[in-house]
């Protein structure tokens, strides 16, 4: 009884942290954001192994590069899937944030997949980023399998409006500092710890305004998210970009398996004091050097390497081949943009 009171506590943790859960309510203190639920036929369509893009990205030379080499009873299994409406839904949502945004599912990001996108960022300009992304991420294809069970999120009558369908969440493209980002950890309703979100790098501003940052994001909570979500234990992200103002990001459940702990260890975030008045900011307090990053556990994938190493080996008529080229023509469409915005400027 007690291992399924904690299966049960942990779902419903982890639906309260969905995106499109919370969001609404803290609109006010979150950046503009759009969410988009995923069609059925969309979701099998990012879960499958097949890497090939929808037809609405391609150009009618592309399309027909696909059948090049094969034998006709072959071609069914190689034609490109089709998602009209959604792709066009993707497009308008995108145009409404200015034509740019930074792209998630219901909980994490695509940061796993990068590589796959011209100068590495997580900022999508169009269909063709979005499907790469998504395509490519083993985070969000875990998102996409999670099971939303039924959860109570101790409102009367409220867990009827909780959404347990898989989303895409388009937040209006910012630059953001990495050293304005920062996470923090809720036990009993009590902030306890902060730490910085680029951990374990060395930001100089952290050390001379560590007052000033516990006291911005300490208001925050308790004037905006203390009362108002309804998890006793819970992480939150912020962004902290000048005095007295921050940003909320994301919630996450404060648990092992879905939040990293940054600067400290989960056994230390158990000891600390549970009083919201002194939480506490760990940082460094000195440039220790070049230190690890985690986007760098996020290249090219091996077997990526491989196949594109062996589509230099086999016939011209190999799908490695196709897939090859395909990569490399929009890496260099995306450089051709890319000068054109220099010039432009």
């Amino acid at each position: 009884m007690h291992e399924r009171n904690a299966i049960n506590k942990a779902n419903n943790d982890l639906v309260m942290c969905s995106f499109p859960n919370w969001h609404k309510l803290f609109a006010k203190i979150s950046m503009k954001s759009i969410c988009i639920r995923i069609p059925d036929d969309v979701k099998r369509y990012l879960l499958d192994e097949m890497m090939i893009l929808p037809k609405e990205c391609m150009s009618e030379d592309q399309l027909n590069e696909v059948h090049v080499g094969y034998e006709e009873e072959d071609t069914e299994n190689l034609e490109p899937p089709e998602f009209p409406e959604f792709s066009k839904l993707i497009t308008e949502k995108l145009d409404e944030l200015g034509g740019s945004a930074f792209l998630k599912t219901n909980w994490r990001s695509p940061k796993d997949s990068c590589w796959i996108t011209a100068g590495q960022t997580m900022k999508v300009k169009d269909i063709n980023d979005v499907y790469q992304l998504l395509k490519a991420s083993s985070l969000c294809q875990e998102d996409l399998t999670q099971l939303n069970a039924s959860v109570d999120d101790g409102r009367e009558g409220s867990s009827s409006t909780l959404y347990r369908d898989s989303f895409l969440v388009f937040k209006k493209w910012r630059e953001i500092h990495p050293g304005t980002e920062f996470r923090c950890f809720v036990r009993n309703k009590n902030l306890i710890g902060i730490s910085p979100r680029d951990w374990p790098q060395y930001h100089a501003h952290i050390l001379t305004q560590n007052k000033d940052i516990v006291n911005d994001i300490k208001s925050m909570f308790k004037e905006h998210i203390k009362t108002k979500f309804s998890l006793n234990d819970y992480i939150f992200d912020v962004v902290r970009d000048t005095k007295d103002r921050v940003y909320l990001m994301d919630f996450s459940p404060f648990h092992e398996k879905w939040s990293q702990p940054l600067a400290f260890t989960w056994d230390e975030l158990l000891e600390l004091t549970e009083d919201d008045d002194e939480p506490e900011l760990r940082y460094l307090n000195a440039d220790c050097g070049i230190q690890p990053r985690e986007s760098n556990n996020y290249g090219i994938p091996t077997d990526v390497i491989e196949a594109i190493k062996a589509s230099y080996e086999e016939g011209e008529n190999s799908l490695n081949e196709f897939l090859a080229s395909r990569l490399s023509n929009i890496v260099d469409s995306r450089n051709r943009e890319n000068e054109n915005d220099v010039n432009e400027s």
